[in-house]
């Protein structure tokens, strides 16, 4: 309960952020181009509160806060095209496009303002050092080994697991190889070139981009031995003890504790684990109880055995720029994330992206709860991937959204005329149908989620 208010609470805040800066791209710009604004409005529907300021323009809150509008003088050409010279369709096409354009051009610039502000606050990030390569992957087949740091993706330097894990994710699915440079010895052995073929692995929203090429990061030194064994688990009624070391399951050798979980995971009946036990081979026959997983929805076989993971410092590093710096990373941050985004849409509408991955309100209320609950940092990171998220999508040449208006201004420009307003409303309730269904299918996905 606590958590679902405190994911609402940062939901509305985030919401009420991105949608105001938005709606006051459009606001100053139609006062810069001499256009009256009759109401500024943050949600659609009723409206809750509202207070007319000087100018005449009246600034409101209504019931539905899941976007905004700005009303403005003049958004029709009336009958007798008759139009005071402050109404919106008496100015320029270019002073038009520029009031539908602010909208988005400003959540750019506020992801842009918040990306500066993140790089100049730091934040600790982890290295990109290979923990575990899983076998038979892509990353298993393309030479990947335990304790590889990745520095470049296709020529591109990466310094974090968040960097790698975006620039890997950009090519998911692609016909041509990604070419990954790393150093052996988390970053201090042999410099090594690895040709990694991603053609065929879709991003999906209920295994990371990481683990699904193969690889996954490492989060300290992993004992060789079991730390714990829960009193009345499986394990401990098979005869399992801390000190423990487990050499096989079911006659598959587990070098590793990320085999063993595996081992486990993947198991649909009883275990003959094989144990060292000091300098004596021990066998164990275990039955897994099924514990349902909330993340996955889905039973996972869990036996109660546990190691002890030493954290590394050298792991993490602390990453802040100086005032210079941090403008020019954060121009760098905000193109390769619009870059991003513009990349994965395409890639959803010809189906190499499955639909699965659209998420919905409930989605981006759980990464606002989450990320704040991290820190402020990262909740500011957060809301500049969001806003680029806003900025770019308003811009698809769909009626309703502001690239649907420019569309509408462009044929304008092309053919001397604007669309008559019969199909302007129907292209707008053909775009409305589909921004409804989106949403729908997208709140269908949360749920499944859930």
């Amino acid at each position: 309960m606590l958590s679902g208010l405190w994911n609402l609470l940062f939901f509305a805040l985030a919401l009420g952020i991105l949608i105001s800066f938005h709606e006051l791209g459009h606001f100053l710009a139609a006062r810069w181009c001499g256009v009256k604004v009759e109401r500024f409005s943050i949600g659609f529907g009723t409206v809750l509160y509202r207070r007319r300021m000087r100018d005449g323009c009246e600034f409101a809150l209504s019931a539905v806060p899941l976007g905004g509008y700005v009303k403005m003088l003049g958004e029709e050409r009336t009958a007798d095209g008759q139009l005071p010279p402050d109404a919106f369709m008496a100015k320029s096409l270019k002073q038009r496009a520029l009031i539908i354009a602010a909208g988005p051009v400003f959540n750019i610039v506020l992801a842009f303002v918040f990306y500066a502000l993140v790089n100049f606050l730091g934040v600790q990030v982890l290295r990109p050092v290979t923990g575990d390569v899983i076998p038979n992957s892509p990353a298993a087949a393309a030479g990947f080994a335990v304790n590889d740091e990745l520095t470049a993706v296709n020529g591109a330097a990466v310094t974090d697991w968040g960097s790698a894990a975006m620039a890997l994710a950009e090519h998911l699915n692609d016909k041509t190889p990604v070419t990954v440079m790393v150093k052996a010895d988390m970053g201090q052995g042999q410099e090594r070139v690895l040709s990694l073929n991603l053609s065929g692995i879709e991003l999906t929203p209920q295994i990371s981009p990481l683990e699904q090429i193969g690889l996954r990061p490492c989060a300290g030194r992993i004992s060789e031995t079991l730390d714990t064994v829960t009193a009345g688990g499986p394990a401990y009624n098979a005869g399992l003890e801390p000190g423990d070391k487990i050499i096989a399951i079911n006659g598959a050798p587990t070098p590793s504790w990320y085999r063993v979980q595996d081992a486990i995971g993947q198991s649909s009946g009883m275990l003959t684990v094989e144990i060292e036990r000091a300098g004596q081979l021990y066998t164990a026959q275990i039955f897994p109880e099924q514990i349902f997983n909330e993340k996955t929805k889905t039973y996972r076989p869990q036996v109660g055995i546990g190691v002890n993971i030493k954290p590394l410092p050298e792991l993490y590093t602390e990453k802040s720029y100086g005032p210079a710096e941090s403008l020019l990373k954060a121009a760098s941050d905000t193109g390769r994330m619009s870059l991003f985004i513009v990349s994965s849409t395409y890639k959803l509408l010809t189906g190499q992206i499955s639909a699965q991955n659209i998420s919905g309100p409930i989605a981006i209320a759980k990464g606002a709860g989450q990320s704040a609950s991290i820190g402020f940092v990262f909740f500011l990171s957060f809301l500049a991937a969001i806003s680029v998220n806003l900025g770019i999508l308003n811009l698809l040449p769909i009626p309703v959204l502001d690239g649907g208006q420019l569309l509408f201004i462009a044929c304008e420009g092309l053919t001397g005329r604007r669309p008559g307003p019969r199909l302007q409303y129907v292209l707008s309730a053909l775009g409305l149908f589909m921004i409804i269904t989106l949403s729908l299918f997208a709140v269908f996905n949360d749920l499944k989620a859930l």
